[in-house]
């Protein structure tokens, strides 16, 4: 019997067959009596005592605060076998002193790629179109022609991180008459969803030709601040820049600096440095620039949710030794298996 501690956001539905698979693997449940946020990020704590300490648990199912993980092992060594997050990004956990080194560490990799894909191609349309102009004009009662606006048609879209995310956007924007490049880590086939494909030292090359630049990357030390001050000066005049990964892939103050900002005709973030946002942050400033609070990770769209609960039955199954786990983070580069 195990002990399987449980901080994932599922339904009422979803929970009663986790509970009936646990019952048949006669594990012990413990949930949570945190709320998870929306955005799946944190936990707001409700004030109750947690029902067991995380160096008794075997397992932990959803996203637990590494700081929790680290003060509780600081304490007592923890046991856990498995963790499976209700995230993509894993780089709050790989990080020394989180998780004992036997700990299998699986993602909800896969889980969001539609979901963020849909928001992608909305925003860069919306951006494109001058829907942004067009709905400040209705605030102010002006029926006013904004002008010329362009179209994704024949436009050269350069895709950076080429994971779940990435090739359901590139799928997308195919549909569109794209040309569609791709940045990944490492070389290999060029899937079907890209024209091309290309590794990252030939980024600054594909960003200064590319109209529309899409950044779908986890938060690793090798993608900090990968677009500087100097890639994003390097970019091409006029390019869209979006941003769906983790905030520190864009160095945020050379990106709020306006020489570097009107150089794009169009930026969307999602995800930014510092979340929240202060309210003093000048990106607030950029008239270019569309932001979003995190959101296109999260739980707003119940296709999500339900792929991140399937994700995390197939591996607690595999837990029990039934088939192989998926989604498995490699924990010294971040990135999954």
């Amino acid at each position: 019997m195990s002990k399987i501690y449980v901080m994932a956001p599922f339904t009422e539905a979803q929970t009663e067959q986790l509970k009936q698979l646990a019952s048949a693997y006669q594990d012990e449940l413990f949930f949570s009596p945190g709320k998870l946020s929306m955005s799946g990020l944190g936990a707001a704590l409700s004030g109750e005592k947690e029902p067991v300490s995380l160096s008794e648990v075997d397992a932990v199912i959803g996203n637990v605060p590494a700081k929790r993980l680290q003060e509780a092992s600081a304490k007592e060594a923890l046991r856990l076998s498995w963790m499976q997050l209700n995230s993509s990004g894993a780089d709050a956990y790989v990080k020394e002193g989180i998780l004992p080194a036997g700990t299998v560490l699986t993602s909800a990799t896969g889980a969001y790629g539609v979901g963020i894909a849909e928001y992608m191609v909305c925003m860069l349309l919306n951006m494109m179109k001058k829907v942004p102009a067009y709905l400040e004009d209705q605030k102010k009662h002006l029926w006013t022609d904004e002008g010329m606006v362009t179209t994704p048609f024949g436009k050269r879209v350069l895709v950076v991180g080429c994971g779940n995310i990435g090739m359901e956007f590139a799928g997308r924007m195919r549909a569109f008459g794209c040309t569609l490049v791709g940045i990944r880590r490492r070389e290999g086939k060029c899937p079907e969803e890209f024209d091309e494909m290309h590794t990252l030292p030939e980024l600054g090359e594909e960003a200064a030709k590319a109209d529309v630049i899409a950044l779908c990357l986890p938060g690793t030390p090798e993608t900090f601040h990968l677009f500087d001050r100097e890639l994003l000066s390097s970019c091409r005049e006029g390019a869209y820049l979006i941003n769906v990964g983790r905030g520190n892939v864009i160095d945020n103050r050379a990106l709020a600096e306006e020489a570097i900002a009107s150089r794009f005709s169009g930026i969307w973030l999602d995800v930014c440095e510092e979340e929240p946002l202060p309210v003093n942050d000048p990106l607030y400033g950029l008239q270019n620039l569309l932001l979003t609070p995190h959101i296109t990770g999260g739980f707003h769209l119940d296709l999500t949710l339900q792929n991140i609960f399937d994700i995390s039955m197939h591996n607690y199954r595999a837990f029990h030794g039934e088939g192989d786990y998926i989604s498995v983070v490699d924990r010294s580069t971040g990135y999954c298996r």
